[in-house]
This record gives C-alpha cells, structure tokens and sequence, in this order.
C-alpha cells in the first residue's frame, strides 16, 4: 500500500462508484438464484468467472495493459484474491441458495462490513476500529434486517443452517478480499481485477468442467442470468473493487453491502413496485448506520 492511499480523503468520485457497485452487486443474488435453478452451481461459477476473465482481460490489453509474467510475485497477491473474492465465495453462495432465498441470504452476506473493520484494523495501516464506526455498522445491519424483512430471520437454523453458514463463510471471504485488495502491490486496477478473474476461473475449473459434462436441460434464460453476472457483477466490479479498496480502503468498500439493498429496492420501483412505511425506515436506519460508520472511522 502506498503512502497517498493511506492519506487518501474519501471523495464524490469514491461515493461514485461506490454507488455503481452498489447497483452491480445489488443485481447478483436475483440471478444467482435463476441461475442455479437449472444450472448447476459450479458449472455457473466457473462460466461466469472465465467470461469475466476473458471480458477483462480483452478491455485490459485493449488499452495498453499487459498481465505480468507468471514468475512475478504479484500472481500471489492476485491468486489470493481469486480464491476469496471469487472461487470460494461464488461456491458458497451459489450453493446455499439452492435452498435458502435471497433475501437471507442478503441479510446473512451483509455480515461482511463486521468481520472486514476488525481485520483492517489489525492488517491495515490507516484503519482504525473505533466504538462509534462499530455502532455505525450494527445500526446499518440492523437497516437491512429490517429491509430485507425480519421474517426472513425466521429461518435461521434448522434443515438449512449448514447453507446459512455457508454465506456468512462467503462474506468472511469477501472480507479478506477486500483487505487483500487494499495491500496488494501496486498494480493497475484492469489488471489486478483480470488476474484474480483469470485465478478465480482457474480454481473453479475441475468443478466446473465436471458440472457442465453432466447438465441437462440449461433454461436459456440461466445462460442470460450468467452473462449478465459475468459482465457487470464480476468483469466491471472486479475494476472497481480494486480502485476502491486501494484509494479508500477495505472499510469504505464494506459499506457497500449495506448500500446493495437500496439498489434492490430502486430496482423494483422502475418495474412497478411499491414501497411500505417500513422500507423507507429502514432505508433510513441503514444510511444512518453508514453515516455513524464513516464518522466513526479513525486514520492512524
């Protein structure tokens, strides 16, 4: 990490993108769970994350970028983050919902801001825990319980606790992805993002190949859900992920699971949905736990 991204001052052009990633990972877990409806969970990550890679890596080069050699160390850095950030992840995830649906499975990933400000703050220079940034992010969860639905909570354990505990896995994995972005070396955001596509694809592959030998009867519909998945949630937030992480750090990247919900809900109101006293407190409850959060950070 350099020294002018840990003095970095977060600004419109992070809230920005955050907001764009925002959007993006707001579309996956509607997808995912059209997707492994026909497809099997590793033939649809392993599709997913090749596509990505090779939609990457194609814009990458396009622009004069080149992959390092594979004798270069940062091929670690950015195996590391094929593993947490997308592989295993993606697996679980994908998995679970098969029998759990997506609106625990979104309460249960956004998780992911608690587990990711206690591992900056023993990993990450510049990223401090405090009392009030803590509060900030119980608040925010406490947001998304309430806009998901506390019914969902309802669930919790029972037949499916091994799926449930499943997702919490993933968003202890995106939490060390997102600390591992942020130490990376430094490396152009398009590459960083194609290298750990390209890693991630790799790992998913032995799984992958023996899926799709064995599927049947993939609903066309499945194929469209995977290539959206591959070009915005995975190629184009793979780009951001990075710039972001390493700009603003892993504890303002967080935030985002707490803002996806609120995407998902702006998405049902352009096809005609309607919206409840409860989900306008708890879009309140939630930017007033990111508000607390941001406040609460402390550098140095």
């Amino acid at each position: 990490m350099t020294d002018s991204a840990a003095r970095h001052v977060i600004g419109p052009r992070d809230w920005l993108a955050l907001l764009v990633l925002t959007v993006l990972w707001g579309s996956a877990f509607a997808f995912i769970k059209h997707g492994v409806g026909t497809l099997p969970p590793g033939a649809l990550i392993f599709v997913r994350l090749g596509l990505a890679a090779s939609i990457l890596t194609a814009w990458a080069y396009a622009r004069g970028r080149r992959l390092p050699p594979l004798t270069d160390p940062r091929w670690v850095w950015m195996a590391g983050l094929g593993f947490f950030g997308n592989a295993l992840p993606f697996f679980l995830v994908g998995w679970a919902q098969q029998t759990i649906d997506s609106a625990l499975a979104g309460i249960l990933v956004a998780t992911m801001p608690l587990a990711t400000v206690g591992l900056a703050h023993v990993f990450v220079p510049g990223e401090r825990m405090t009392v009030r940034a803590v509060l900030g992010l119980l608040v925010g969860f406490a947001g998304v319980v309430l806009l998901l639905g506390p019914s969902a909570l309802a669930s919790l354990g029972g037949a499916d606790t091994l799926a449930q505990l499943a997702v919490v896995g993933a968003a202890i994995c995106y939490a060390i992805n997102a600390i591992q972005a942020r130490m990376m070396p430094d490396t152009p955001p398009s590459i960083a993002g194609a290298g750990m596509l390209i890693t991630g694809a790799l790992f998913t592959l032995p799984l992958g190949l023996w899926d799709l030998l064995r599927v049947e009867d993939v609903a066309p519909t499945a194929w469209m859900a995977t290539a959206w998945l591959a070009l915005g949630p995975t190629a184009i937030a793979s780009v951001i992920l990075m710039r972001v992480a390493r700009t603003a750090g892993p504890n303002f990247l967080a935030t985002a699971n707490y803002l996806t919900p609120i995407a998902a809900l702006l998405t049902g109101l352009v096809i005609g949905e309607t919206i409840g006293w409860m989900t306008v407190l708890a879009l309140a409850v939630i930017l007033a736990g990111v508000w607390l959060a941001r406040s609460g950070q402390r550098s140095g």
